[in-house]
Parts: C-alpha cells; sequence; structure tokens
C-alpha cells in the first residue's frame, strides 16, 4: 500500500505542513508589527519635534502584537493601497 493512502500518514503529513504554514504567517506577522511599530516610533518622534500632536497608543503592546500578529495582511493591503507603502504612518499620508 503506498504511503499517501494510509489515512493515518496523509493526515501527519497535513498537521506537519498546515503547523508549518502557521509558523511562517506568525512570524511574517512579527515582522511586519515590529517594522509597522518602528515605523510609527520614528513619525512619532518626528511629529513631537516639529511641535505637533502625538496620538497616544490605543491598544497595550500585547493587544496590539496580537492584532498585528492575526491581521497583518489585511493592515499591509490596505496601508499600501491608501498611501503606497506597507508601513503607513501619519507622516506618509
Amino acid at each position: 500500500m503506498s504511503r499517501w493512502r494510509e489515512p493515518r500518514r496523509a493526515a501527519t503529513v497535513l498537521i506537519m505542513v498546515m503547523l508549518a504554514l502557521a509558523c511562517l504567517y506568525l512570524l511574517l506577522g512579527l515582522g511586519f508589527h515590529i517594522g509597522w511599530k518602528r515605523a510609527r516610533g520614528a513619525c512619532r518622534a518626528e511629529m513631537a519635534a516639529r511641535g505637533e500632536f502625538v496620538e497616544p497608543e490605543v491598544f497595550s503592546e500585547p493587544l496590539a502584537l496580537a492584532f498585528d500578529l492575526t491581521w497583518w495582511p489585511v493592515y499591509a493591503w490596505a496601508n499600501y493601497y491608501h498611501d503606497g507603502t506597507i508601513f503607513a504612518t501619519p507622516c506618509t499620508h
């Protein structure tokens, strides 16, 4: 019998592939979170240096990280669509 016809073996391979894809998705989300946070920090410093109002952080760090890890493709697409850059900030408008 072929190894792909064995249901247990096929299920194990499928689960391992799905876990690898989930880990890749989360790693890309972490990279997006770090890059966007760095861009926002630079923008906040620039706005504060010009004497402009700097909005406070809305979400606590763990909640912001959770949102960025799960919804990063939506954020990246929306930022690119509206501002032409993935890490859009008020300074890129």
